[in-house]
């Protein structure tokens, strides 16, 4: 029978895959694997990073989408000390106060962003947003003053809501058992992009400078490159992306729900479909690469749960403010966003001062200073996805409070290394700090986001009010790096504290379900 597909929305957060008394560890190697493993609905049980196959191939395009997002939203940065500045005659207040409107205006965006992708659809959001945020960065060749600077960088900063697609397109592709994992490398991943730009940023300038052509017009050539690059990205995502669980399957019937369990080839990797999924039972494959049928016989089959075609039903018959406020009304959706204002909040706020606080602090050129944040945003490669898989293995034992806890001691590590930054006299010294610091704020997000899937119904919303949080948290810290800009390590030690209070603390007051990061302590 020829193969069909099925869009599934994704399922709550009461599923049995999501509870530790059901569920067993998956090994690092069950789930890494060569081939993509999905349960019973069509959802990912593994990441397969060099398959191309469903759903790795959506999973791969929220994490290019977020990454060339981040490459263009601090494109300018780079630059703007020691090129921009002078071309334009700009002042430290520009400067800091161009920083709050890039990272305070995506605020607003990701609100806005999150029912959209509701009842849109991830793939097609993410694509707008990088074709829209693309077009004023192209436009900054044209800049004239600070004005001018400070209105196109705050319209940059609809790059920034990419990271609501981005993680409830992984959450929905995903079992709940593996999503803080996928979500944490795809953020992760995609938070590169500020290292990356820090890093290409400069040599792109000096290769044009190298060509002959004057600084002035240089830089603004450059700024060119990551706009192709968020362009290339969002056509993929609009014409490449699967938005919601896909169920291609052999001899299955939809009207009697027949169980699955069948493997599909694809031209650059396989899907094995495997159910039930809170056994979540690896299949043993012969040879020709096919699931073993007396492997596949020792298993119980379980039905295909009805679900909604499309986008999110309830989403789709309610406006966008009542979504807002259905979200809005959750405590727990009001914590996690001063939780993530205490992570993301400082890693946006520090990806701006970063590369200039080297600069002016210790000495060294822009190519140097672009080193330095190009270190403090690279380590997104293992530092967000670290928070996330450790979340999901200390959830096997501890479930839900064991996920809480983890985060508020990666909040009390961040906490600690940000006020020691400020300490730092030595750039040996500054950078081993920066480096711990950085992988406390980084993992402690992948945490978040680990636990945000478990908040119930309209995900999209529920990210995006999260992730605007993070935002607000980014403005408010840029603010404070602008009133102390003769004194950034102070600015640090004010940070630092601010994230042991609404970091550290607050989480445990965060409550899901009767349960909480209390229930840890009282087992010690």
């Amino acid at each position: 029978m020829a193969a069909q597909d099925m869009n599934v929305f994704p399922t709550d957060a009461s599923s049995p895959a999501s509870s530790p008394a059901t569920a067993k560890a998956l090994s690092l190697r069950e789930i890494f694997t060569r081939r993509v493993v999905c349960d019973h609905e069509g959802k990912g049980l593994s990441l397969a990073l060099a398959s191309w196959s469903y759903p790795m191939r959506s999973w791969w395009l929220a994490t290019l989408g977020f990454m060339a997002a981040f490459t263009s939203w601090f494109a300018l940065t780079p630059l703007l000390k020691k090129t921009i500045r002078p071309d334009l005659g700009l002042s430290d207040e520009d400067l800091s106060n161009s920083d709050i409107a890039n990272v305070s205006s995506t605020v607003i965006f990701r609100v806005l962003v999150g029912p959209l992708v509701d009842k849109l659809g991830p793939s097609r959001v993410m694509a707008l947003i990088l074709v829209s945020g693309s077009i004023p960065l192209g436009l900054s060749g044209l800049l004239k003053n600070g004005a001018g600077l400070i209105t196109l960088r705050a319209f940059i900063g609809i790059l920034g809501a990419t990271f609501v697609p981005c993680q409830a397109w992984t959450t929905a592709l995903f079992n709940k058992r593996i999503v803080g994992t996928a979500n944490a490398v795809a953020g992760g991943w995609g938070n590169m992009g500020a290292g990356v730009t820090s890093l290409l940023m400069p040599q792109v300038y000096a290769m044009f400078v190298a060509f002959g052509l004057a600084s002035s017009i240089a830089w603004r050539i450059s700024v060119l490159i990551p706009v192709l690059i968020c362009i290339c990205v969002a056509m993929m995502c609009w014409f490449l992306g699967d938005d919601r669980a896909k169920l291609e399957y052999g001899e299955m019937s939809t009207a009697h729900h027949k169980p699955v369990t069948n493997i599909l080839d694809t031209s650059l990797g396989s899907t094995v479909v495997v159910d039930p999924p809170e056994e979540a039972h690896i299949p043993k494959l012969d040879k020709g690469g096919v699931v073993d049928n007396r492997d596949r016989d020792n298993h119980n089959h379980h039905h295909l749960p009805q679900h909604s075609v499309g986008g999110c039903a309830a989403a789709a018959n309610r406006n966008i403010f009542s979504i807002l406020i259905t979200a809005l009304s959750n405590p727990n959706v009001l914590i996690l966003m001063v939780s993530y204002a205490c992570c993301f909040g400082v890693e946006l706020s520090v990806d701006s001062v970063i590369g200039n606080y080297f600069i002016k602090h210790f000495g060294v050129n822009q190519q140097i200073g672009g080193l330095f944040g190009a270190l403090f945003g690279l380590l997104n490669i293992f530092s967000r996805a670290t928070g996330g898989i450790t979340s999901d293995f200390i959830a096997v034992k501890y479930g839900l409070p064991g996920r809480i806890f983890w985060m508020a001691l990666l909040f009390l590590l961040s906490a600690s290394s940000i006020i020691g930054f400020s300490f730092a006299n030595s750039i040996g010294t500054a950078t081993f700090v920066m480096i711990l610091f950085s992988y406390g704020c980084q993992a402690g997000t992948g945490s978040v986001f680990a636990i945000v899937p478990f908040l119930g119904s309209y995900m999209g919303a529920a990210s995006g009010l999260i992730g605007a949080g993070g935002n607000i948290g980014g403005a408010l810290f840029n603010v404070l790096f602008r009133i102390y800009i003769d004194d950034q390590p102070r600015a640090f030690q004010i940070i630092g504290a601010v994230v042991a209070v609404g970091g550290f603390l607050l989480a445990f007051l965060l409550r899901i379900d009767g349960q909480s990061a209390w229930s840890i302590l009282c087992r010690v």
